[in-house]
């Protein structure tokens, strides 16, 4: 987001009037520059109150009062505030915002929910600040003339729901400390150089150019390892340790805040400085401002300079101009027609290409309709006919078919084993050929069925009910389209359990072909013979980019057997052999740990998590003893196993425990909630924790 205006009435020294920033509808100025007197303190600190959230700004040890003139009246700031859609989560077509904060006679701040007054002329969406922990929205640093410099180890564990406070925190209290220098370096080279993660590598790609590019130090071919972090900051002169504390801690705010963006720096936002010259000794000022402009150059600067030193910042940082989003003045003026479709396919929760859309799609277009594919809860009124299909029997799949009923009422064909396993496509429907050209993304891969029909009767598997025993229903050279296409997506429910399935597996050798055995491969139909086969098919993911094996694995009986059938393969830890492993039906976190463990055990093995999801009519899960025996030592045991790959699929698993274990016991168990935020979404922690799993809001 970047700052076009705030507005504000009885603020104490300001009183009434605006702060307009320069810019035109397509670009505003990058740096603006106020004098050092205390108006233009409070100007900044009226910015951080109208565009920050107000629980974030109740953190801050401040008397708000003292911001209001008047003690008759209260303090009222608005903003306008440009939004970027790859950093602000802003999904309006509007990319202007305004929000609004009032300060009443106490000190209270209280967010308006509608515009009191109308302070500007431009049409603007109304958006106040978000008080939740998504850092992304309405990115805003601040810093004091002043703050201490936190000597201890920071933990960077996220666990305060508010640590967003820490952005402004300094600009109102300068007892604050910022961010442990030696710490954060520690962490970057541990990730960034150690690990080579994309956004820690970009960071110290960065830091080090820069270093370099102004004489501070060159430091690219010393060690980068995390117990080099406390001599590269000894290494840096005393003078420059206040102004590169404030740099990093900026680093580190922004490397928190956007945690999936490669260029973590590269984002657009607001950064607030006032008397950053106190900062810097020996004539470095002026390298400071030219080093943060370029350590973040999408970045708008407010700061305050006394009006002595102004004549030496640079005219070519005063020139900058940042390019805005595209504002409401340039917007097409004109509606969007949306164009009528005969026959609209939803495809409601499929997690692969729907076949059985892909086939009614062949034959729509066979007869001359328009088809369009959408997705989810996909409401089109020109939609002459509408067939969705739902695979799933799970609560949001259940909210979206709510809402297509509700919508397209008696029109709506329904079908899919998520609301009727007996339904299926009429018998010439079925025979025919799917229509690749609704699922562009599938590219060279086909998709389809030799065989139908599992011979066992698992309690919680809907295959028996709705396909029946066995049976060979299509052949390779159909489902390839004549050798058109080398990849195949088998979506059989038990391919070796037909008596003749070697002979299959040798036409898929034979005709050299990628194959991706989706519904897993079953162990208790694999003899010597196959396994060789099956080395020799090139067994791949989904997505065709490496080989892999599926397996399952749904309870703990039996292991020797698994072990001895997964032995005939020959696996080496250079291969990639998938086990998915249902979880929340009928074993105990003791039998689920003996799986895990076993599978860790076999080389090659990775574990895939799969919640169970009853099927319709099928039995309830078993959940009544799953904690019996020592949970917390079997926790920790658990959390021990580390595979090398799909450790995200085990976070799932994670999560769903944590709140498991909260509903049991009435508490978090705080290493496995440590586990869960290692890697992602730390800044969530807090409100993990605020909320113990979600069970409290």
């Amino acid at each position: 987001m970047y700052l076009l205006c705030l507005d504000y009435n009885n603020a104490r020294l300001n009183g009434s009037g605006q702060l307009l920033l320069g810019s035109t509808q397509t670009f505003i100025d990058k740096w603006t520059v106020l004098d050092d007197s205390d108006r233009s303190l409070e100007l900044l600190r009226l910015i951080v109150v109208s565009c920050t959230g107000t629980e974030h700004l109740k953190r801050i040890p401040f008397s708000y009062e003292n911001l209001c003139g008047a003690k008759t009246r209260l303090l009222l700031t608005q903003n306008l505030r440009v939004m970027h859609n790859s950093t602000d989560n802003h999904k309006d077509r509007n990319p202007v915002a305004t929000g609004c904060t009032q300060i009443d006679t106490r000190g209270n701040i209280l967010k308006l929910k509608q515009i009191r007054k109308r302070l500007f002329s431009r049409e603007a969406v109304v958006m106040n600040p978000s008080d939740k922990s998504r850092l992304g929205r309405d990115f805003i640093l601040a810093y004091g003339d002043d703050f201490a410099i936190q000597r201890s180890d920071d933990a960077f564990d996220c666990c305060d729901t508010f640590f967003r406070n820490r952005y402004h925190h300094s600009l109102f209290s300068s007892a604050v400390a910022l961010t442990s220098p030696v710490a954060f370096l520690e962490l970057l080279f541990f990730r960034g150089a150690k690990y080579k993660r994309h956004a820690p590598r970009h960071v110290l790609d960065r830091l080090f150019r820069l270093l370099k590019d102004y004489g501070v130090l060159d430091i690219r071919h010393q060690s980068q390892t995390p117990s080099a972090a406390e001599q590269l900051w000894n290494a840096l002169p005393d003078s420059l340790h206040k102004p590169f504390m404030l740099l990093l801690d900026a680093v580190r705010h922004a490397l928190f805040a956007f945690p999936k963006m490669r260029t973590p720096l590269d984002v657009p936002g607001l950064i607030l400085l006032h008397r950053p010259d106190r900062h810097c000794q020996d004539d470095f000022f002026i390298n400071f401002l030219t080093m943060i402009d370029e350590l973040f150059p999408n970045m708008q600067f407010i700061i305050t300079v006394p009006e002595e030193n102004q004549p030496s910042i640079p005219s070519e940082l005063l020139k900058k101009k940042l390019p805005l989003p595209l504002l409401p003045d340039e917007a097409p003026t004109h509606p969007v027609k949306r164009k009528k479709v005969d026959i609209l396919l939803i495809d409601v929760d499929s997690r692969i290409p729907n076949l059985a859309l892909m086939k009614l799609s062949r034959h729509f277009k066979q007869q001359g309709y328009q088809v369009k594919l959408s997705h989810g809860a996909a409401l089109n009124r020109s939609a002459r006919e509408v067939y969705a299909s739902c695979i799933f029997s799970m609560p949001p799949s259940a909210e979206k078919i709510q809402k297509l009923q509700k919508f397209y009422g008696h029109s709506l064909q329904l079908g899919g084993s998520g609301v009727d396993v007996t339904k299926r496509l009429s018998e010439d429907i079925e025979a025919l050929p799917p229509d690749y050209d609704i699922y562009p993304a599938l590219d060279d891969r086909a998709i389809g069925f030799l065989s139908r029909g599992c011979p066992l009767h698992c309690p919680f598997c809907l295959v028996p009910l709705k396909e029946g025993l066995p049976r060979q229903v299509s052949d390779l050279q159909t489902l390839l389209e004549n050798g058109r296409r080398k990849k195949l997506i088998l979506l059989d429910d038990n391919l070796l359990s037909l008596s003749h399935a070697d002979h299959l597996l040798d036409e898929m050798v034979s005709q050299n072909i990628m194959v991706n055995f989706t519904q897993t491969l079953d162990l208790r139909f694999v003899d010597r013979h196959r396994a060789t086969l099956l080395r020799q098919v090139r067994c791949s993911n989904t997505r065709f980019t490496r080989n892999n094996y599926h397996f399952s694995l749904n309870d703990s009986r039996h292991l020797d057997f698994v072990r001895k059938q997964y032995d005939m393969f020959g696996f080496t830890s250079k291969d990639n052999a998938e086990f998915v492993c249902m979880y929340g039906f009928n074993t105990t976190l003791a039998e689920d740990v003996e799986r895990f463990r076993f599978l860790r055990s076999l080389r090659g093995a990775y574990v895939f998590t799969q919640k169970y999801q009853p099927i319709p009519g099928g039995p309830p899960p078993n959940m009544e003893n799953f904690f019996e025996g020592d949970a917390d030592r079997l926790l920790t045991e658990l959390i021990r196993i580390q595979f090398t790959q799909n450790m995200k699929s085990m976070e799932t698993y994670y999560r769903w425990l944590s709140r498991k274990y909260a509903e049991v016991f009435g508490q978090l168990h705080m290493p496995l909630v440590d586990t869960i935020f290692r890697y992602n979404n730390r800044q969530f922690k807090g409100r993990y924790i605020e909320t113990m799993a979600g069970l409290k809001k």
